[in-house]
Order: structure tokens, then C-alpha cells, then sequence
């Protein structure tokens, strides 16, 4: 009975450990993420929908006791006509509503224009692992922001000027700019991933949002990205309420980042999945296998237990000294479990979390690139028997220990010598 009480003291404290840890976990780790609504806008080079919403709409709906800070992005696809570059240009379409038909335009893109505050622009960088090479993120009007990749290939330097264009069909619109600074990959970024980033964002060039806008076919080309950082999660709905009544357009969607914290965290919540499902699973059909071998281990004992009887030891005497047995050796499998348990714990949750990272996939490396914030790899979960786990321990604990006894006391409180030699004697 000792080594079965072990066993299932053993296994629920480590499941039970491994849940209420990674519970834990989740609950702080999901402190770190700034709550951002996203407003995505629609297709408006198909839509009756006249202008984009400007930078002071956007600004207007910022100003709320709900907001902590305001991120805005344009972008814009856009090739350099006597510029060499990284990667070859990308054939794309889109369709355009004129006079009551849709028109559609093909166009080839060789980078993404992006137009950034200077106060975004550092985080923007950073969130593809990118750093200032030369030059100054403080750009003006008509100044941008090239990669280092890019200079080299035309060798370019801080002061050339470069032309832009947006190819739509024959009609390609222009716009000089002066390079203004240069950015490159940050030297701690090695690995393969980052160097298909790398690949990917080696055209691209930044300049500050007004510059952007000046382009005729932002309206149908371009891309805005508005991020809100809220005060709390809770305030969402409020905030909502609030953007949709100072005349945001039913056409726009508005979002926020839980996805993105949800999709890093699945291989947590994996664990907290899997803990859960097995601790549930122990705490049924251990209890149930402890009712039955219990009632073997009684079988056993019945030859013992009729000689205690003729000697004249009383049903109440052997239900009390059962129960002083069973809770010390309780007390003794308690005691050898929680030191094996707090050895073993933490090697089982990092192999199970390693192998919920696998299942789950390279979450860390796509929620890099859809983060608006930087947060840690989570590679560990910190294994702590709090006094939460120890409450519900001591009840699982007093659950097996009353199942025991109350198997054991029924048994006695049955039995009857006379039917037990008889059984025998019938056995025989």
C-alpha cells in the first residue's frame, strides 16, 4: 500500500505542479504585452470610399483617456528604375473602380516604402532585429532610409539621391529622395531565419509619414497600420465605443494583439493542457484503482484479522489501528514524494514544454514578425510549489487517505469470523 500511495502521490504532485506553474506563467508572462488595437482599413481601390483617413483622424481617435501611445505606419510597393536590387521584383494586381467599372492594374514591386514617425521608427527596426548603421532616424521631408545591403549594391552614401516610382501599367509616378541614413542587420542576428529577413527587407526604405502621403496612389496602393497602446486590456470595449462614435467607418476592422500573445504562449498552454488532462485522469481512476486494491489487500489480511478478533481485539481497536498505520505511512509516501517530485519536476515540464515548441512550430520566429513589442523566448517555465499547490495537495491526499479507510472500516465493520472460516473451509 505504501509504494501504490507513493506512486500516486508522486505523479499528481508533479502534474499538479507542472499546472498550477504554467497557469502561473501564463498569467505573468501576459503582463508584459502592451495591449494594442490594431485598425486595419479595407480595400479602398475597390470601394466608393473616397480618401484614406488621415493622420489627424487617426490622432483624433488617440486622444482618450483609454490610450497610452499611438504607432502609425503607411507602406507602399514601390521599385527603383535604375537601382539594382536584392531580389527580384514581384508581379502583382489589383483592381480599381472608375466611373462604375472595375479596372485591373498589374504592376511590379521590388520593396516596400514605409512611412514612419520618428519616434516609431527605432521600435520598427528592432522588431526585424535591425539597427542604424549612419545617419540620423530624425528624417525630414523627402529624406529616407535605406539598408546597408542596398547601398553597397549602387553604392549609395548619406546625401544621394535615389528615384522612386510606383509602377501601375505605363503610368509610373516618381518621387526623389535624399538618403538621409543607412540601417543594417544588428551583429548579434545570425541565424538562417534572419537572414531570409534580411533578404526580404533589403530594399526596403523608410521615410517619415507626411512623405509618404504626398504619392497620388497611396490612396489605392497604400497601406495603413495604426496601433493604440491601451492603458488595460479591460478598457477595449470602451475605447471602441468611443473611436466608432468619433466617426471611424463601419468598412474598418479594429483588432488587438491577444492573437499574437495567444499563438507565442501555445506551447505553455500545451503544457497546462496536457498536466491537467493527466492530473484529472489520476485523480479518477487512481482513486478508483485504489478502492480496488484495497479491497485485495483486505482479502489478504482476513486470516490475520480473524486471529485478532478471537483474541479478543474489538472491531473499533482494529478500525483505529488501521487508521494510525495508514496515516503514517500516508505521511511517509507524502514525505518521499515531495523530494523526488521537486528533483524531477523541472527536467519533466522543460522536456514536455520542448516538445510542445516542436508540435506548436517556430512560434517565437513568426510572432517576431507580427509582435508590436519585445518579449522573451520562453525556453523554461519556472516549476514553484506554492501554497496554492500545497492546499490542493493536502486535499488530494486526504481524499485517498478517506478512500483507504473508508474501504478498510466497511470491510471490518462486515466481517464476521464464523463466514470466514466457512468461505475457507468452502475454498478448501
Amino acid at each position: 500500500m505504501g509504494i501504490i500511495l507513493f506512486l500516486l502521490i508522486l505523479v499528481t504532485m508533479i502534474t499538479n505542479t507542472m499546472y498550477t506553474s504554467a497557469k502561473l506563467f501564463t498569467k505573468n508572462y501576459s503582463k508584459q504585452f502592451m495591449t494594442l488595437v490594431t485598425i486595419l482599413e479595407p480595400d479602398l481601390s475597390n470601394s466608393t470610399h473616397e480618401k484614406k483617413l488621415t493622420k489627424e483622424q487617426y490622432l483624433k481617435f488617440g486622444a482618450s483617456d483609454y490610450v497610452k501611445g499611438i504607432k502609425m505606419v503607411g507602406s507602399l510597393p514601390v521599385s527603383f528604375p535604375k537601382l539594382n536590387t536584392s531580389a527580384l521584383p514581384i508581379p502583382a494586381q489589383f483592381q480599381k473602380l472608375e466611373d462604375d467599372e472595375s479596372t485591373l492594374y498589374s504592376y511590379q514591386t521590388a520593396a516596400t516604402w514605409f512611412g514612419v514617425d520618428p519616434k516609431d521608427l527605432m521600435s520598427e527596426l528592432a522588431e526585424s532585429n535591425m539597427e542604424i548603421r549612419s545617419g540620423s532616424p530624425n528624417l525630414k521631408m523627402d529624406e529616407c532610409l535605406i539598408s546597408n545591403e542596398f547601398a553597397q549594391l549602387n553604392k549609395l552614401k548619406i546625401g544621394d539621391s535615389i528615384q522612386v516610382i510606383v509602377p501601375v501599367n505605363e503610368k509610373n509616378e516618381g518621387k526623389k529622395l535624399i538618403v538621409a541614413g543607412i540601417y543594417q542587420p544588428k551583429k548579434t542576428t545570425q541565424s538562417n531565419e534572419a537572414s531570409m529577413v534580411m533578404k526580404i527587407l533589403g530594399n526596403d526604405i523608410f521615410t517619415n509619414w507626411e512623405t509618404i502621403r504626398t504619392m497620388n496612389e497611396f490612396d489605392s496602393l497604400g497601406d495603413n497600420s495604426v496601433s493604440y497602446e491601451l492603458t488595460t486590456r479591460a478598457a477595449f470595449d470602451n475605447f471602441l465605443k468611443e473611436v466608432k462614435a468619433k466617426g471611424l467607418p463601419s468598412e474598418y476592422q479594429v483588432v488587438t494583439n491577444e492573437v499574437n500573445m495567444n499563438m507565442l504562449l501555445s506551447p505553455v498552454n500545451g503544457v497546462v493542457t496536457l498536466a491537467g488532462t493527466v492530473l484529472l485522469g489520476f485523480l479518477i481512476f487512481g482513486n478508483f484503482g485504489l478502492i480496488l486494491f484495497s479491497i485485495h489487500m483486505f482479502k489478504k489480511k482476513q486470516a490475520e484479522i480473524c486471529v485478532l478478533r478471537n483474541i479478543g481485539i474489538t472491531k473499533a481497536q482494529l478500525i483505529k489501528s488501521r487508521t494510525i498505520e495508514l496515516l503514517f505511512v500516508t505521511m511517509v509516501s507524502f514525505a518521499f514524494a515531495f523530494l523526488t517530485a521537486s528533483w524531477i519536476v523541472q527536467p519533466i515540464a522543460d522536456w514536455q514544454l520542448m516538445n510542445q515548441r516542436v508540435v506548436m512550430g517556430n512560434v517565437d520566429q513568426l510572432f517576431s514578425v507580427v509582435s508590436n513589442g519585445t518579449n522573451e523566448t520562453i525556453t523554461s517555465i519556472p516549476m514553484k510549489f506554492n501554497h496554492v499547490s500545497f492546499i490542493f495537495m493536502i486535499g488530494i491526499i486526504s481524499l485517498y487517505f478517506i478512500t483507504i479507510i473508508t474501504v478498510d472500516s466497511y470491510k471490518l465493520f462486515k466481517f464476521e469470523t464464523i463466514e470466514f472460516l466457512l468461505e475457507r473451509n468452502l475454498d478448501e
